[in-house]
């Protein structure tokens, strides 16, 4: 899988060197990103949102909600929300916050998710535009809610909604929030992604509520036992010769350049749980992220779903893997780790 994986990446790759409008994506693309919108997805929809809304290349920052759960607000979701949402804020161009929600989602999920968007200091004064999404078909309305909207935007988003390609849910990614990197496609479609700062995800606390609903997807992801489910964390950087490298890999080299609460303590936990798997001082970025890739692996393997499942054999040589991606090209290509 994990070849095939790769072969599509550089098949994709070529087709967006032909194409005139994809090839100046990646030419922008080396010189850094300039995203308007936040996409706020479900685990299980991430891949899909992009191709709903018929978003390219460097369009998007993401953060990610837990499938079936409301958004949490942004001090109880500080991976996943709070800290993606805070580096936004740096970008130019602010357009829109969006939500996306399943067409058979809950009203009480609907809500809270909207009130922890308002609540986040960092992108208050953006508007937001939920979506009620019909997947299936590709259509989608905009949920009304008493915070700030912007009807025009909500009526652009309207006008570009696409039916996505079929979802793989035996895959999973874990994927950087950059929006110049899009999670790779499988040859069963597209995968569901965890999309995060520097494609970290914290190791479980009973205590912390995030990791508690992370926990639950796992469980019920993992429960099927007669599926060869895959995790893949998929690192990303200037591994082809040019373009930039990871902003949150290059900043957890530089940790005390960082300011905002949310930012600042994300960022130092980037940094102290990379050094336990680095023997020297990085000399790159791209050897930075390396090392975060390999301590969320090592963080996964902290929630107990996800040790329930290892240890009743449901693991295999592809369960847990790490890919690099070129920030640039988006071509992915393994990196060699110790089996589990």
């Amino acid at each position: 899988m994990i070849g095939k994986i790769t072969k599509l990446s550089i098949e994709s790759a070529e087709e967006s060197r032909k194409n005139p409008e994809t090839a100046e994506r990646m030419a922008a693309a080396e010189k850094g990103q300039a995203p308007r919108f936040l996409i706020i997805s479900p685990i299980h929809r991430s891949s899909q949102d992009i191709q709903l809304l018929r978003f390219g290349q460097g369009d998007a920052f993401h953060a990610t909600r837990v499938s079936g759960f409301p958004l949490l607000p942004p001090d109880s979701s500080t991976h996943l929300f709070a800290a993606p949402a805070a580096y936004n804020r740096q970008f130019p161009e602010k357009t829109g916050v969006i939500l996306t929600f399943d067409i058979d989602e809950s009203q009480e999920n609907i809500l809270a998710s909207i009130e922890s968007v308002s609540q986040h200091p960092d992108i208050d004064d953006i508007p937001t535009i939920a979506l009620r999404v019909d997947y299936e078909n590709g259509r989608a309305r905009v949920l009304p809610h008493r915070f700030g909207r912007a009807y025009e935007v909500e009526n652009y988003i309207l006008k570009r909604l696409s039916r996505p390609d079929v979802l793989d849910d035996d895959t999973l990614i874990i994927i950087c929030s950059d929006s110049r990197v899009i999670p790779p496609t499988t040859p069963n479609g597209l995968p569901m992604a965890i999309q995060t700062l520097g494609a970290h995800v914290p190791h479980y606390d009973m205590n912390i509520e995030e990791t508690v609903q992370l926990n639950e997807f796992f469980k019920e992801w993992l429960s099927n036992e007669t599926v060869e489910r895959r995790i893949i964390v998929v690192v990303h950087g200037n591994f082809e010769g040019d373009g930039h490298s990871c902003g949150a890999g290059y900043a957890s080299l530089h940790p005390e350049t960082i300011n905002g609460s949310y930012l600042e303590s994300i960022i130092e936990e980037l940094n102290h749980e990379a050094e336990m798997f680095e023997s020297h001082k990085p000399e790159s970025p791209e050897e930075r992220v390396i090392a975060i890739g390999n301590a969320t692996l090592s963080n996964i393997k902290t929630y107990p779903a996800v040790q329930d499942a290892i240890q009743r054999g449901a693991a295999h040589d592809e369960f847990m893997r790490i890919l690099e991606m070129d920030t640039v090209t988006n071509v992915v290509s393994p990196y060699d780790m110790e089996p589990l």
